[in-house]
């Protein structure tokens, strides 16, 4: 695992971690979805 992909990996946890609480559903479940897009992406991309 490079470096590249802890970045993107530790990145996609603060987006969740911050859009996750949010009252507006658009907000947290679309952080949730480019989180979890970009991490699978960038793992097997």
């Amino acid at each position: 695992m490079t470096s590249d992909s802890l970045v993107v990996i530790n990145l996609a946890a603060i987006l969740i971690a911050t859009s996750y609480d949010n009252s507006q559903p658009v907000i947290k479940w679309g952080g949730l979805v480019v989180a979890v897009g970009s991490v699978v992406s960038t793992l097997f991309g």
